[in-house]
């Protein structure tokens, strides 16, 4: 991994600290329905990428990606950073999330209850 990309890759800490105290936080958690359905980080929304979306979603809050590595999250990251959109990923992926994961019922994912 190159310097630059760790400008704007976030450690576990960074992550729960950003949660913890910014309330314009948005978390998108990139992975397949029913990974995120069997444990995801509070607050996260599951999204299928499309960067239009995404980006019209968060012009004014720091993003966070999460996928299973860190390589999708890096890669959307590093492409809605060339649009100006204040955008990190989580370093190593949801596997690296030892802070503990929420389940959702897999029919309620994309629905929006909680």
């Amino acid at each position: 991994m190159k310097d630059s990309d760790m400008s704007f890759g976030l450690t576990e800490k960074e992550l729960y600290d950003l949660i913890c105290n910014n309330d314009e936080l948005l978390i998108y958690d990139l992975r397949k329905k029913e990974e995120y359905a069997k444990g995801h980080i509070k607050k996260s929304i599951l999204i299928q990428f499309d960067e239009k979306n995404l980006i019209n979603a968060s012009k004014s809050s720091k993003v966070v990606l999460v996928s299973k590595d860190e390589e999708q999250s890096k890669k959307v990251a590093l492409s809605l950073r060339n649009q100006n959109i204040d955008a990190f990923y989580l370093i190593g992926g949801i596997k690296n999330w030892t802070r503990g994961l929420y389940c959702t019922n897999i029919s309620y994912v994309g629905t929006g209850y909680p």
